[in-house]
């Protein structure tokens, strides 16, 4: 889809469940309807997928990733606007293959596409992996869970709150 199209979309919403075993889940919600990208641990660590996401719409630079599920799982597209610079182009495609993992150039089906704000993308995902960060100082909610990117979280938020877009509203 054309970038000079799709409206300024200030609706859709981000969602990440950081499971047990190895499990999770990156849920959007587009035009009402969920679209829920599982992700197996075994070929993808989420939160560092999210962290590489972010980090490109700070510095506003274009990104792909690869969420691997087994089998299939998706590739998120970040494309970065000349003459908005403060919005990306956000584009999901499903990979149906029975595919071990797979990487960030793998073609795959269209899901969706669209504008939205920098400011209000790196918010979203980095308050999801947040709210993580915190409940992971319970040891109940430890339990099951793999390794989570503490620092690389704390330091990309310090990047977030001294750049143009922030400050960060995660203290």
């Amino acid at each position: 889809m054309s970038a000079q199209v799709l409206p300024l979309d200030d609706v859709t919403q981000f969602y990440c469940d950081i499971g047990c075993h190895g499990w999770a889940e990156l849920i959007v919600v587009f035009r009402g309807q969920p679209t829920v990208l599982r992700v197996s641990g075994i070929f993808t660590d989420l939160p560092h997928e999210i962290l590489k996401i972010c980090r490109a719409i700070i510095e506003n630079s274009s990104i792909r990733v690869a969420l691997c599920d087994e089998p299939g799982g998706a590739t998120v597209e970040i494309e970065t606007d000349k003459k908005q610079q403060h919005t990306v182009i956000l584009s999901i495609y499903e990979i149906k293959k029975s595919l071990s993992g797979f990487g960030a150039d793998q073609e795959g089906e269209f899901v969706l596409s669209t504008r939205i704000r920098r400011q209000r993308l790196v918010g979203m995902l980095l308050a999801e992996l947040w709210k993580t960060h915190v409940n992971l100082r319970q040891p109940s909610y430890q339990k099951g869970r793999d390794s989570f990117p503490h620092k690389e979280l704390v330091e990309l938020n310090k990047r977030w709150d001294q750049s143009s877009l922030g400050p960060s509203f995660l203290k």
